[in-house]
């Protein structure tokens, strides 16, 4: 129950943040890549990327949290993070954001490996013992 009240949330939070970006003719993400590019604000920046880490990792779908963290790249992420200054605070949510990244792709990798193997040997799956 909580989760789904949780992603009821997100996707609000989502459509909300997509309705400000479309009225001021920006990418949706644009305003949190624009905090953390902000090296004078420290606490900023850590707000930013817990902000980054809340939205990517919440979804329960895999596809939809790599769109999601290809979205905060694309808007400038990439560029940003060789960039910032690490502090202890934001160290740990960059920690965050890399270690779930990881997660994702052995997740995807796991899920090309069965694809694979079922188009290498598409009968083995399809005969009842």
């Amino acid at each position: 129950m909580c989760s789904l009240v949780f992603m009821m949330l997100l996707d609000k939070i989502l459509a909300a943040m997509t309705i400000a970006a479309e009225r001021n003719n920006k990418e949706r993400f644009a305003p949190i890549v624009e905090g953390l590019e902000n090296h004078e604000a420290q606490q900023l920046q850590v707000a930013c990327m817990q902000l980054i880490n809340a939205l990517v990792t919440s979804p329960d779908d895999l596809d939809f949290r790599i769109h999601l963290r290809n979205e905060f790249l694309r808007c400038g992420l990439k560029k940003i993070l060789p960039e910032i200054k690490k502090t202890e605070e934001l160290d740990i949510q960059l920690k965050v954001f890399n270690e779930n990244k990881d997660e994702d792709a052995i997740e995807l990798s796991h899920r090309l490996d069965d694809i694979r193997a079922e188009m290498e040997y598409p009968f083995v799956f399809c005969v009842d013992t």
